[in-house]
């Protein structure tokens, strides 16, 4: 079992046991239609993570430089505390930063730009292939990618984890996650694609300066 799956699996394996007991805390406390949610983003998020270890290709060389500087750590650990700081807050009685007035609407829209979600990631995981690798690396015989979703944006993945996260906060009614997305994930996705531009225009070149400039980050024919 290669380190990729394996890691996949225990993440997998550690989110069933917390999500076994929020349930619990759930059930015991939380409306019908609340514990519903809860129950839908559960599935919904283990259906993805099973589909992700399934797309995912070993790559044919080893990884030849890395330069990640700690961008992976600072994008996980901020993305779990939007994710953490949703779920307690729908789960608490106060219910401090929940968007009571614009429910069940809100909800709704955050499904959908969860499942939007997931396609953009399919795509960009099965675009990039081989190549897919959650650090700053690049390979023995190297090739820049720059069809599918890539030709038009080169991080899709950013926007994915950006995405991510507003579909958590829709979905748990949390204006509070939006400004942890705002002041903690945004800035770690931002330092996360200077880190990679700078790595690839060191090693790439003026192939990866022609990109460049037919391409804008995350945001088509924008930014």
């Amino acid at each position: 079992m290669n380190t990729r799956v394996r890691n996949v699996i225990i993440r997998m394996v550690i989110s069933i046991i917390v999500f076994i007991y929020i349930s619990y805390l759930a059930w015991k406390s939380l409306p019908r239609s609340d514990f519903m949610v809860i129950m839908a983003f559960f599935a919904l998020f283990l259906g993805w993570s099973i589909i992700e270890m399934l797309i995912y290709k070993d790559p044919d060389t080893v990884a030849v430089e890395d330069e990640d500087r700690r961008s992976y750590l600072f994008l996980q650990l901020s993305s779990l505390l939007a994710l953490f700081y949703a779920l307690i807050d729908f789960l608490d009685y106060h219910h401090y930063t929940r968007m009571w007035s614009f429910e069940p609407w809100i909800i709704y829209a955050g499904f959908l730009v969860f499942i939007l979600n997931t396609i953009l990631r399919y795509n960009a995981i099965t675009t990039l292939g081989k190549y897919y690798n959650p650090r700053v690396a690049i390979y023995q015989e190297h090739s820049l990618v720059t069809t599918g979703v890539y030709k038009k944006i080169r991080h899709p993945m950013y926007l994915s984890a950006l995405l991510n996260i507003v579909a958590i906060a829709f979905i748990f009614s949390s204006w509070g996650t939006l400004l942890i997305m705002l002041f903690a994930v945004l800035p770690a996705v931002i330092y996360r694609i200077n880190i990679e531009e700078e790595f690839l225009l060191t090693r790439l070149g003026n192939e990866y300066q022609q990109y460049l400039e037919k391409s804008k980050k995350i945001i088509p024919g924008i930014w």
